[in-house]
């Protein structure tokens, strides 16, 4: 079983790639559509955002950022292939991302073992907390594998992993 320190550790670890991810890619580069399809490293990184925001709120904590400014990034949202008027920044996904990791470390480190029993809505029903922790965690992680392949067709191809 994992535990809450093992938890925060790979979280951490994570953080740090999608900063590595991103390091010296501009703006336009964030907008670069896949050729197969899909979206670009803009929506993967507001929808990152969007995650987290639901982990923290799972964790119990009010979200310090609006579920309804992160709606152009939720899950079967249109692609999105250029700038648009509303959309963040990558400094700002970056800052708002920080903003949330830095919430959700700060609760996990008040947390213990057993309020990971405890039901919390998810959906339309009610979960365990540590099974919506983990699925929310295993949606984060697979998402951030998607920012290595959208750095390599921003033409930086260098091994950041």
């Amino acid at each position: 079983m994992i535990s809450i320190s093992d938890l925060k550790r790979m979280l951490m670890i994570e953080h740090e790639l999608i900063h590595q991810q991103t390091q010296d890619l501009t703006d336009a580069d964030t907008f670069i559509q896949p050729v197969s399809g899909g979206n670009c490293m803009h929506w993967v990184l507001g929808h990152l955002l969007d995650s987290q925001v639901t982990l923290l709120e799972a964790l119990g904590v009010q979200s310090p950022i609006s579920k309804t400014v992160l709606e152009r990034y939720t899950r079967e949202s249109e692609p999105i292939k250029a700038a648009e008027p509303g959309l963040f920044t990558l400094s700002e996904l970056l800052e708002k991302l920080d903003q949330i990791h830095d919430g959700i470390k700060a609760r996990l480190g008040q947390m213990k073992e057993e309020d990971f029993e405890e039901n919390v809505p998810f959906g339309a029903r009610l979960s365990p907390r540590g099974w919506v922790v983990f699925f929310l965690h295993f949606h984060y992680s697979y998402h951030i594998g998607q920012l290595e392949y959208l750095r390599q067709l921003a033409g930086k191809l260098d091994k950041v992993v």
